[in-house]
C-alpha cells in the first residue's frame, strides 16, 4: 500500500547511517530515487510472477517466498521477517510476536481447507479477514502490500475465483485497510465483492497444480 509512510524505530539494521533510506542492493541513498526504482523492478518481478506464479502450499513460508520472489533484486532481506517495530499510525505485530502470530493465522487458514470447499457467498469475508490479519502482521520491513495482495490472489485463485486489485484504488483499500485493523471488515468485505468473479473448475485445478497445492499434500 502506498499513500502515508511507515513510522519506525531507527535501526541500522535497514537504514544507511544518518539517513531513512532503505540500505538496498542498488546503493541508492536518495529515498524518491530508491521509490521509482524499486517500483520499476518489482512491477517487472510481478508480471514474471503472474506468468509463472511462485510455487507453494499457501502458508507464512509461502508469503515469504512471495516477498523475496518480487523484492529480491532490491533488498538483501527480501523475504526475510523484520527485526524492528514499524507503524502506519497503527502499530503492527511485535517483531519478536511475529512467529506466533503467523502460526496462528496460517493454521487457522490450513484448518479452513485453504477456503476450498467455501461456499461461495462466503469467500469476501474470508478472503477479508486473512488480508487484514496478514496486515496486521506486516512481516516484512517493506513491500508488504505488494506481497500480501499476490498471497490473498492466490488463496482466491485456489478456491475458485479470480481477484483484480486493479480495480482498487490506492486510497479505498488504505480506507478498508485502516477499518479492518480495528476489525471493521464491511468496507474490505465490499470491496472484495466487486473485485472477485468465478473461474472454471478446470481453472482453478489448473492453478492449484501450477503453484504445487492440493488437497493430500498441505505444509504450513
Amino acid at each position: 500500500m502506498s499513500g502515508y509512510d511507515y513510522e519506525y524505530e531507527w535501526d541500522s539494521r535497514y537504514c544507511y547511517s544518518g539517513s531513512n533510506v532503505l540500505k538496498n542492493k542498488l546503493d541508492i541513498l536518495d529515498g524518491e530515487a530508491l521509490a521509482t526504482a524499486e517500483r520499476e523492478i518489482t512491477a517487472a518481478r510481478i508480471a514474471g510472477i503472474l506468468d509463472r506464479p511462485v510455487r507453494g502450499r499457501l502458508g507464512f513460508k509461502h508469503l515469504c517466498d512471495i516477498h523475496r520472489a518480487i523484492f529480491r533484486d532490491v533488498y538483501d532481506w527480501a523475504g526475510k521477517t523484520r527485526t524492528v517495530n514499524i507503524a502506519k499510525g497503527n502499530p503492527f505485530c511485535m517483531s519478536h510476536a511475529i512467529p506466533t502470530y503467523a502460526e496462528d493465522i496460517f493454521t487457522k487458514l490450513e484448518n479452513e481447507g485453504f477456503l476450498y470447499d467455501t461456499p461461495a457467498d462466503e469467500i469476501p469475508k474470508r478472503l477479508t479477514y486473512y488480508l487484514s490479519e496478514i496486515n496486521v502482521l506486516h512481516p516484512f520491513r517493506e513491500g508488504n502490500g505488494r506481497a500480501q495482495r499476490l498471497f490473498i490472489e492466490y488463496l482466491a485463485q485456489s478456491a475458485g475465483h479470480r481477484v483484480d486489485f486493479s480495480d482498487v484504488s490506492s486510497s479505498e483499500m488504505i480506507e478498508a485497510s485502516v477499518l479492518s485493523f480495528d476489525k471493521d471488515y464491511g468496507k474490505m468485505t465490499s470491496l472484495f465483492q466487486h473485485i472477485l468473479s468465478p473461474v472454471t473448475p478446470q481453472e482453478q485445478q489448473a492453478f492449484r497444480k501450477r503453484i504445487g497445492l492440493d488437497r493430500t499434500e498441505r505444509e504450513r
